[in-house]
């Protein structure tokens, strides 16, 4: 900054005014010197004297707990697609479901002082619950803020999505059910289990005769889950996958045994990944739209205060009815 005003003959604070859009003040012909001259220097304004400046950058960090699933990945591009119409940047992080990592790049997230976070799939842990209590916008996508936490939601009703999995399964007639979801701790699961047991028991049926099982979110989990069920003397006739990953799993499990689905097994998923249209066209699974969340968080970033919030944005899911059930 100091050449581009010794190049045009001006102070560092006519230039600084200039080059961050303050032209109001200045002259026409002053302003466009200096756009001319920092032009033939090649200056660019430093993102990192701003954002001291500022006390925040144009830069989302979004924390995701699984790269490797395909519903993250969509959720991610929605997001940066929608961050980007804004004049935002983001940066991706990968949690892998570790309380210490996701603490470790929450310290890594503030030393970027962003415009905000957003946590999909977030953990209770000691960090979050301390940078939750700053000004910096915080906002939960799919799993809730766990208390006393208090900001903005995105995602869908999981209680009726639960709801719609079990209505589905018993108007098919199945018998011998299983459902295989992810920890209890994490709000959606819970959630997801709760209306899918609350229904069964409204038709009659004693939730403990359902097999629950506690699952990794993760497609070698439900394989191997899968490998365990069918090798069972009475083995279920219909699973409820927590996701689209475990649903995989399981459909393996069922081949090499040579199960047929659904003849002999009925599989439901979660999510309707992208790759689904591609790889597994068979699959009957709750669709959640992806694609909106983008636009749902940037709206919310963009809103006062958001950190102090209460906000919720309740997106549509559906049953996406497919051979598998």
């Amino acid at each position: 900054m100091i050449d581009v005003a010794e190049a045009c003959g001006l102070s560092t604070a006519t230039v600084s005014r200039v080059l961050n859009g303050l032209v109001a003040s200045v002259a026409p012909e002053t302003a466009q010197r200096v756009i001319e001259a920092a032009r033939s220097l090649g200056y660019t304004p430093s993102a990192i004297g701003r954002s001291l400046r500022q006390s925040e950058t144009r830069i989302v960090v979004l924390l995701v707990p699984d790269l490797t699933n395909d519903f993250c990945a969509d959720v991610a591009m929605s997001l940066e697609k929608a961050l980007q119409l804004g004049g935002l940047s983001m940066v991706l992080c990968n949690t892998a479901e570790k309380p210490e990592q996701q603490d470790r790049l929450l310290a890594d997230a503030e030393s970027l002082r962003p415009r905000g976070i957003v946590l999909l799939g977030a953990m209770d842990t000691p960090r979050l619950r301390a940078m939750a209590q700053t000004a910096r916008p915080f906002i939960f996508i799919n799993r809730r803020p766990p208390p006393p936490i208090k900001a903005p939601y995105v995602g869908i009703d999981n209680k009726a999505a639960g709801r719609a999995v079990a209505a589905h399964l018993l108007e098919r007639g199945h018998t011998g059910i299983a459902i295989i979801h992810g920890p209890r701790k994490n709000s959606a699961s819970r959630s997801r289990l709760e209306g899918f047991l609350g229904r069964i028991a409204e038709h009659g049926i004693d939730p403990a005769s359902v097999i629950q099982i506690e699952s990794a979110l993760t497609t070698e989990a439900g394989y191997g889950h899968g490998r365990e069920l069918l090798s069972r003397g009475q083995p279920p006739r219909a699973i409820f996958c927590g996701n689209d990953m475990i649903a995989y799993g399981i459909y393996r499990a069922a081949q090499e045994r040579g199960v047929s689905v659904p003849g002999g097994l009925a599989i439901v998923g979660f999510d309707d990944n992208g790759i689904n249209a591609w790889l597994a066209p068979w699959l009957t699974t709750i669709r959640v739209p992806a694609v909106d969340f983008g636009p749902a968080v940037a709206s919310l970033l963009n809103e006062k205060n958001t950190a102090r919030r209460e906000s919720e944005v309740i997106l549509p899911f559906e049953l996406t009815v497919r051979s598998s059930t």
